[in-house]
């Protein structure tokens, strides 16, 4: 064996390739971790829109059942929800994240 101030080159060696496959390992953990809290806060973010939407789809409902709403102002707010809707569709048609595996 070859050896370098007393240890040999081998037991170096093996050492340092700890040090790397631990290096990568925490380099591994770090990036599933990000990938989780992104996957994560994209769902959050989807649940609060959905939430939302509905709300103000329960509350126009009641309005169109008391004969609260006119015409015009039904019509406006269906333009609305339809853009909103279609700035969603084309937003995850534009960015559809990350391919991960399903869970």
């Amino acid at each position: 064996m070859v050896t370098i101030k007393g240890r040999s080159f081998i037991r170096w060696g093996i050492q340092w390739l700890q040090v790397v496959v631990i290096i990568f390992g925490l380099a591994a953990s770090y990036f599933m971790t990000i990938q989780s809290l992104k996957v994560e806060l994209a769902e959050k973010a989807e649940r609060v829109m959905v939430e939302t939407l509905d709300k103000k789809l329960t509350n126009f409902e009641v309005l169109l059942k008391e004969g609260v709403v006119s015409k015009d102002q039904f019509h406006r707010f269906s333009q609305e929800v339809d853009r909103r809707l279609s700035r969603i569709e084309y937003f995850l048609i534009d960015k559809p994240g990350e391919k991960i595996g399903k869970r």
